[in-house]
């Protein structure tokens, strides 16, 4: 098998798959990546039991073939290639590379001892992929990190008539993006946050086709298809928490408000929570923050409403600061109390909101 394929076309496919391949695992046949020549396409793929991912990319294909290599080290060697073109070449043991006036050759390992992987041929469901996509990436920075919180680890992504949800949060806040379109599937799950952050890479613009079967969800866009592999467990009763009476209330520009924030907390104390205070009063938000380093103010002007005429609460400033970043114009901050969660929402995308529970400061 002979395969000619144009070199950003080759690297910008096994860019996105050898992402997701573990450079070492206890089971070596993780680290392959799986190479399949066919008329006019060259396939890719590879797994790490949590995602799986497939790339069919156009290419000058002679012959056909099966073969899997180390997706590392292929990938560096065609990082590195000068020219705009590669030769590909198939020999009985070994991988033959060539590009420009450079050539290699890779140690080739049985296909059968790379992960067999198998996607649907049919599609149940459909949405526009950036669609899905916005939704995805403007939640999952709300998502824990740590093993130990379980569900809080997974982004919810609820499939309904005229509703796509999705919905994350570790505990101390939640982030929330409803976007008024249907994929035709009627289901809520769970998708672990680290395949959502691959999701969201791979998805293009032009229709997303997704399948629900045994414990995955597999989403075709583009010239990728990713089996991911769904959590088990239930996700928190999130509505329940999001306060309904807010007696302050301000406006103003998010990008002023996450660029102030981001000033001030570079004296915040580390230590104690990255710790940011807000005060309202008067149609003036004052963000000050002190550390060991010292102190550090900012005044901004807002358009301040409700039935409270002044309030002071505290917030971890990364936290403020991931809800705020989705956010490209004004927004509404709308305070419940000083321990209670706060909201932000986009003005111009009341699609997105955010909730963020202050620091206890007593």
């Amino acid at each position: 098998m002979r395969v000619h394929i144009p070199t950003k076309t080759l690297s910008e496919a096994l860019g996105h798959v050898e992402r997701i391949i573990p450079t070492r695992s206890s089971n070596p046949g993780l680290s392959l990546l799986r190479l399949q020549g066919r008329q006019d396409q060259l396939v890719l793929s590879g797994s790490n039991l949590d995602l799986d991912v497939r790339a069919v990319v156009d290419a000058d294909v002679r012959g056909e073939g099966e073969v899997a290599v180390p997706a590392a080290v292929l990938g560096q060697v065609v990082r590195a290639a000068p020219a705009e073109s590669i030769e590909l070449d198939v020999g009985a043991s070994e991988l033959s590379v060539a590009s420009g006036s450079f050539a290699t050759t890779l140690q080739l390992v049985a296909a059968e001892n790379a992960p067999r992987l198998e996607f649907p041929e049919t599609f149940e469901g459909e949405i526009e992929g950036m669609d899905l996509a916005k939704a995805l990436d403007h939640v999952r920075y709300a998502a824990a990190v740590a093993d130990y919180q379980a569900v809080f680890r997974g982004v919810r992504l609820e499939l309904h008539d005229e509703r796509t949800r999705a919905v994350a949060t570790d505990g101390f806040r939640l982030a929330s993006y409803h976007a008024a379109s249907s994929t035709g599937l009627d289901a809520d799950l769970l998708i672990p946050v680290r395949s959502v952050d691959e999701l969201v890479k791979l998805l293009s613009a032009g229709t997303a086709h997704l399948a629900l079967q045994g414990g995955q969800l597999t989403v075709a866009s583009g010239r990728y298809t990713v089996n991911a592999k769904l959590m088990e467990g239930t996700f928190p009763d999130y509505e329940r928490v999001i306060p309904a009476q807010f007696p302050v209330k301000v406006t103003l520009a998010a990008a002023a408000l996450a660029d102030a924030v981001a000033r001030v907390a570079v004296m915040a104390d580390k230590s104690a929570n990255h710790r940011v205070d807000l005060f309202i009063k008067d149609g003036v938000l004052q963000i000050t923050a002190e550390g060991s380093y010292g102190r550090a103010q900012e005044a901004i002007d807002v358009l301040q409403e409700g039935s409270e005429s002044e309030i002071a609460l505290a917030y971890n400033a990364k936290y403020l600061a991931d809800a705020v970043g989705p956010i490209a114009g004004d927004m509404q901050l709308e305070f419940s109390g000083t321990t209670t969660p706060s909201v932000a929402t986009d003005l111009s995308d009341p699609a997105y909101l955010a909730m963020v529970v202050p620091l206890r400061t007593g």
